[in-house]
Parts: C-alpha cells; structure tokens; sequence
C-alpha cells in the first residue's frame, strides 16, 4: 500500500475523523505484511458483493421485523420470537430489549401483553394456554403451529399424547410449505431419534432445512 499519497489525501481534504485516522493506523499497520493486507482488502470486497447480493436477491425466508424494521435474512426458531396470541414473531433482539425495559419497569402498562397485537399473552407457564393457541393456529394452516404439534405430537411432549403417524402428518404439512424448522424436524426425526432410520429422507430434509439459511441443519451437514 502506498501510504505516503494516504496521508496526504487525508491531510488536503480534511478527513481526520476518528474512524478515518483509524484506518489510516490500520493500513500502516498492515502495510509490513501485505498478505494480511490482501486478505483484509479481500474479505471487505467479499462482505461487500454478500450485502448486494442479499439487496438483490433476498432470501426467500427472509422478513423485516415488524419493530425495527431489520431484515431478519432466515426467518426460524433460531432468529425469531414467536407470539402465540396473533402468531405475528420479532427478532430476538426486540424481544430481548423489551423483557429488559419490562425488568427496568419501563414497560408496565405493556407487562404481559403483545408487542404486535397488543393482545394478552399466555402466561409463562402456562402450558395449557399456548397449547389452545397453537392448535386454533395450526387448524388454519400455519406452519409454525403445525411444527410445534407435529414434534409434541411424535416425542409425547407437553401433555400429548405419544402418536406418531399424527405428529409425522403435522410435520410433513409444515415441511411442504418450506418451513425451515419443520424440515429440520422431519431430518431429525428420521435420524432414527423418533422413527426408524432413513437415511435417504434424513439427508434430503437435512439440505432442505440447510439451504434455507437454518444453522442446525447446517452444522450437522459440517
């Protein structure tokens, strides 16, 4: 990196903002090294096509948080809060500041009620509650619903009982609408940890789940 013409340019336009001389110091810094150098140029013109590429071609799980309006780039289990009162979800870092406004108290008149619909949610806890509104979700065909039914369904969880052909048909509704932890759920469940193994459907649930951006699936893929 030719650094001399790099101070001068900073010195005859009068950028010498915090941020500016900071990346003057880095360069000189790194200009000792220009395999580091190269690489760091390298990985900002990298970030840089993966932010227009993610502008242009969005992916298609991909939603805006209805709060703050940040695009939320793989819409799951893993990204997302989910209400069961309307079924509408945030990202996780809404939520997180608002239960920390609601423990500062500086959310009392929203305490317990939804961000979205502003209706009561269920308590914690209360499991019976989240299960009546889960399954008037999943009657109308939300996926959401019918991934959490269909794994209650198949692992005898939350006061279901044990049934796996109905739980395998909550799951399959949800996968075939593409959703990411359904699909999951289907891998998982023939990895032989809920039905026997197969390997085939294990491995094609699996990359569904991967290609929609869900870190699990991803990771168990290596």
């Amino acid at each position: 990196a030719n650094l001399a013409p790099l101070r001068s340019i900073t010195r005859e336009t009068g950028l010498s903002s915090p941020e500016t001389k900071a990346r003057v110091q880095l360069i000189e810094y790194l200009s000792d090294d220009e395999e580091k150098l190269e690489l760091l140029l390298e990985c900002k013109r990298v970030a840089a096509v993966v932010r227009l590429q993610d502008e242009l071609h969005p992916p298609l799980d991909s939603e805006d948080c209805p709060i703050c309006l940040e695009t939320i780039k793989h819409v799951n289990s893993t990204t997302i809060v989910r209400f069961y009162c309307c079924g509408g979800f945030t990202c996780k870092q809404c939520c997180d500041e608002r239960n920390k406004d609601e423990e500062e108290g500086l959310a009392d008149k929203l305490r317990g009620k939804c961000p979205l619909c502003r209706g009561k949610m269920p308590r914690e806890g209360d499991d019976k509650e989240s299960l009546t509104r889960a399954l008037e979700h999943a009657n109308k065909g939300r996926a959401w619903a019918q991934m959490k039914l269909g794994t209650w369904y198949l692992t005898g969880m939350n006061g279901f009982a044990l049934d796996k052909q109905k739980g395998l048909q909550l799951l399959e509704q949800a996968a075939d609408q593409r959703y990411p932890d359904a699909l999951f759920m289907m891998a998982l469940a023939y990895s032989g940890e809920m039905l026997e193994r197969d390997e085939s459907k294990y491995m094609y649930y699996l990359k569904e789940a991967a290609d929609l951006g869900h870190q699990s699936a991803q990771k168990r893929l290596g």
